[in-house]
């Protein structure tokens, strides 16, 4: 099976990619099974990528990987669209990041095995990085209609998905300066139209 076609071509752009994630989410919940790989295919290397910058270990980030889409699969049904499915896909890899750092700190010396951790509970940590996540799309809203597409993906790289300004400007063939500058414009374009802005600086800066 296809991803679903947009219905309608004159659509806003993210208003017809979060309905196509809906239908997505709906044809998991349905029992078609060629729908949730669409899923995993889309967003597994980047969830990884994601992963590894906060854990480090290689072994630990693919088994953390695999948990998290464990959860969003057993999540779904609580996916409402009003995020996109990537946001929200990302609020849960974040989620499950932490509850791993909480669960080693707090017994020193207990097990670190993120297969440990497969059977607890999504607790309220998923609510808050989901909020984190709306505010995300948000600025794609309000970049996508009044910056171009390449600041847009840079303020993604960056805010999204936690990038250092070396990586995009390599990964996109730019220079350090010439990403600061695109940030900083983007930054400057959102403070007013995104009060929450610092809900998106703010988890950025942890993990600088």
């Amino acid at each position: 099976m296809q991803r679903p076609r947009r219905p309608n071509p004159t659509q806003n752009p993210i208003d017809a990619d979060r309905e196509l994630d809906r239908k997505l989410a709906e044809l998991v919940l349905a029992g078609d099974e060629s729908a949730f790989p669409q899923i995993y295919d889309a967003y597994y290397r980047r969830v990884f990528a994601f992963v590894r910058k906060r854990i480090g270990d290689l072994a630990e980030a693919e088994d953390l990987t695999q948990e998290t889409f464990v959860q969003v699969y057993r999540s779904l049904g609580s996916f409402q669209g009003r995020s996109s499915l990537r946001s929200w896909t990302f609020g849960i890899a974040h989620n499950v990041c932490l509850r791993f750092h909480r669960h080693c700190s707090r017994w020193m010396v207990g097990p670190k095995n993120a297969r440990e951790l497969r059977d607890a509970p999504v607790d309220s940590a998923i609510e808050r990085t989901v909020d984190a996540a709306r505010v995300l799309d948000k600025c794609d809203e309000v970049l996508s209609s009044s910056r171009q597409p390449a600041h847009l993906e840079i303020f993604q790289l960056r805010y999204g998905e936690s990038c250092k300004i070396k990586s995009i400007a390599s990964k996109l063939g730019k220079s350090n300066e010439a990403v600061k500058m695109s940030l900083r414009r983007s930054r400057n374009v959102l403070a007013d139209r995104v009060p929450e802005l610092s809900v998106v600086l703010e988890g950025v800066a942890r993990f600088a």
